[in-house]
């Protein structure tokens, strides 16, 4: 479940939203805009981002800044429902 948190004017300038993925489930994206970085904090669970040839571990609470000019995603990789906020920025 992907809701949208930000005003809908704001499109392609700065996007916030709240993700919600089903355990082993994954949020995949081909690149954004060329200078475009996510944001994510992580709320419940582990998750895994990969962007580009990077990955890295999420826990609760923690955050994690990323490319999201090339192919990315969000991987649930702990047990349960994980829940992430998600800040899109472009430039």
């Amino acid at each position: 479940m992907i809701r949208t948190l930000s005003p809908l004017n704001l499109e392609k300038d700065v996007e916030f939203y709240e993700v919600q993925l089903n355990e082993g489930g994954a949020l995949r994206s081909a690149a954004h805009y060329e200078g475009t970085r996510e944001f994510i904090t992580v709320q419940k669970g582990k998750i895994r981002v990969e962007s580009g040839g990077d990955n890295e571990e999420v826990d609760p609470s923690d955050s994690a800044s990323y490319r999201a000019d090339v192919p990315h995603a969000l991987v649930n990789v702990g047990r349960g429902t994980a829940v992430v906020f998600l800040v899109d920025i472009y430039r």
